[in-house]
């Protein structure tokens, strides 16, 4: 199954090196997309005690500090060492598969048994975007392994499993600032 979504190594290819620090839109989007994750991770260490009412058995500090470290390395990983050999080729997939596990299953699961109390909409869109984020790096996976891989469709998959964060950042503000506006009674409807 983890073949699924192993990438092929030598699909990054040095020579495709000048178009990944371009200017064009995909090329800027793949380059940013790994800030995501730092960008929810400072979030979740801003909103930790608000994240505490909804689920106070995760530890959301160390989640969040684990967000930003995995958005230095996605980006060490997959931008800034492209077409060279480096440890964090290897350290970004071991981070990202741990988070979206902890993320993803685990906190489906906790709200399926009653622990991460939120509402079914914000639930549901989290999931939603856990299977879609899933079914993007399967399908940049695959396209790595192609005979003949084109640039522009792993750029494009990878970019959109790196979609992810910037949801965990909409659902973040979203409970946080639901617990401001609304009362926890009703973030809890």
């Amino acid at each position: 199954m983890l073949h699924l979504v192993r990438s092929d190594p030598s699909a990054d290819r040095p020579e495709w090196r000048p178009y990944v620090f371009s200017r064009h839109p995909l090329a800027v989007a793949y380059r940013y997309s790994a800030g995501g994750y730092s960008f929810a991770g400072l979030l979740l260490l801003l909103f930790a005690d608000r994240m505490r009412s909804y689920d106070a058995g995760v530890w959301w500090c160390a989640l969040g500090m684990a967000l930003v470290v995995q958005g230095a390395v996605a980006y060490l990983g997959d931008v800034q060492s492209w077409g060279r050999p480096s440890v964090w080729k290897q350290l970004d997939p071991l981070l990202a598969s741990t988070l979206f596990l902890a993320f993803g299953p685990w906190l489906g699961a906790r709200s399926l048994l009653g622990h991460f109390v939120v509402p079914r909409s914000t639930l549901s869109l989290w999931l939603a975007g856990c299977a879609l984020a899933l079914f993007a790096k399967a399908k940049a996976a695959q396209a790595s392994r192609r005979a003949a891989p084109r640039l522009e469709e792993m750029l494009a998959w990878h970019t959109l499993w790196h979609a992810l964060p910037f949801l965990a950042v909409f659902c973040i503000l979203d409970l946080a600032f639901m617990l401001t506006f609304a009362g926890s009674e009703f973030a809890r409807a």
